[in-house]
């Protein structure tokens, strides 16, 4: 498994002048090879090596190379429908040829056009635990006041755990996390932050000065910064709690989309992913399964009945059970979870980017 972890690093002339010659180097690979349709790294670097060293004096041979892959996985990745961009100060990819990083030391080295230059770095309390990972590669990423090395660690995935303790999770809009242990994550205190948003939003809108479309852009990020921020205090509330498996609906094609006056489209397939990746550096399996019919069927008797479900609440028409209705399908999501006819889906998630 492995984790990007955002170190901050002085914005040096040096990694800007190294930065806007990466780039251009990579966006004349990216026309090269959307002019011939070719994405093979191979002919790529015969095609234009030469010419880029020519074009690119002090730019050193192993930025070359990695500005040669960054531009193969471009066009790669675009299939040719459309030419790719490369900012003049987008991302420079590094990787062990370019760089040194020691976590431990709280130091990188960089190769840049001004040669191997060290820059230091303080590394917060919360990274050292990942401090003794594998580093693979790396991106710097220039920002108006600073520079970010995004650093990729990895190290090998502990053994899953031999329990089958289930837990099920239903994800919703009344309740963000409800599980089959009677514990619920309540939208309420998302519901009014979101609000707060949406009203700062709607007036920002009606004003259309250019001062006002930057500081909705700035409430933007400030939005997905608390989405993110609450889908890992979720994540890790339910990774938390002694269970062996954790039973999730598949909402990919369902329930992302659907939106609420205030909580907003809420990230679920993020949230999933976080319990995913938490999961994974534990030890615990996480399990998708087909929602179908989770909320009609109850989780007593088994009777299934769209009358079953009212609104917050379900009330058996079989048996008389009566529950809450997202508890209720939660429970059924740990049910269906041991049956081959849920059609489990094991996706553990190895990767997540963890900045402060």
């Amino acid at each position: 498994m492995y984790r990007t972890i955002k170190i901050k690093l002085d914005r040096s002339n040096e990694l800007i002048q190294t930065a806007r010659l990466w780039n251009s180097a990579c966006q004349d690979v990216i026309d090269y090879g959307f002019a011939v349709h070719d994405y093979n790294k191979t002919r790529l670097n015969k095609a234009t090596y030469q010419d880029l060293r020519e074009k690119y004096p002090t730019l050193p041979s192993a930025l070359i190379q990695t500005a040669r892959d960054q531009a193969s996985d471009m066009l790669k990745r675009f299939k040719f429908e459309t030419r790719p961009f490369k900012h003049q100060l987008g991302a420079v990819r590094f990787d062990a040829r370019t760089m040194k990083v020691f976590l431990e030391s709280g130091y990188c080295k960089l190769t840049t056009v001004f040669g191997r230059l060290r820059y230091d770095f303080q590394l917060a309390a919360y990274y050292q635990k990942y401090a003794t990972w594998r580093i693979s590669n790396a991106q710097l990423k220039i920002a108006k006041n600073a520079c970010y090395l995004h650093v990729q660690v990895e190290q090998p995935e502990p053994e899953l755990t031999t329990g089958d303790n289930r837990l099920g999770v239903d994800l919703g809009i009344n309740n963000i996390a409800v599980c089959s242990d009677n514990t619920f994550w309540k939208s309420g205190p998302v519901k009014a932050t979101k609000g707060k948003y949406q009203y700062l939003r709607s007036k920002l809108q009606s004003r259309g000065t250019r001062s006002a479309k930057r500081k909705l852009q700035m409430l933007s990020g400030r939005e997905r910064r608390f989405q993110r921020d609450v889908n890992h205090q979720i994540a890790n509330w339910i990774v938390s709690k002694p269970y062996d498996v954790i039973a999730l609906e598949d909402l990919t094609n369902i329930r992302n989309g659907k939106k609420n006056k205030k909580l907003g489209k809420w990230s679920f397939s993020e949230l999933r992913g976080f319990v995913e990746y938490k999961a994974a550096a534990i030890g615990k399996k996480v399990v998708a399964i087909n929602p179908r019919y989770t909320s009609l069927t109850c989780s007593k008797c088994g009777f299934k009945k769209k009358e079953n479900r009212d609104g917050k609440t379900f009330n058996c028409k079989s048996c008389g059970f009566q529950i809450d209705a997202d508890l209720n399908a939660s429970r059924n999501i740990a049910a269906f979870s041991r049956s081959d006819r849920s059609r489990l889906q094991c996706q553990p998630a190895k990767r997540d980017t963890i900045s402060t």
